[in-house]
């Protein structure tokens, strides 16, 4: 009878490690979804703040041929007042 039980023991205790080796295995593999994850995100971080400076660099450039293009209208008309 001593014997049975142990054996029975043994081997429940056995189960119980494979379960643990499974559950230990599915949580590595969710650490490197989420570092996966993590490095996407970033990156998707990083090309909107690229996105963003590009449109600020446009936005200065518009503003500075905005500034040129009235700085010319002026001339034009000041031209026109002297004739």
């Amino acid at each position: 009878m001593v014997e049975n039980l142990d054996k029975e023991t043994k081997q429940m205790f056995e189960l119980i490690l494979q379960k643990l080796d499974s559950m230990e295995k599915k949580h590595d593999n969710m650490e490197k979804r989420q570092d996966e994850i993590y490095s996407v995100v970033k990156a998707i971080e990083h090309s909107s703040n690229v996105r963003k400076a590009e449109i600020d660099n446009l936005t200065y450039k518009v503003a500075h041929v905005e500034g040129t293009i009235n700085g010319i209208g002026e001339l034009i008309q000041d031209r026109r007042l002297i004739k």
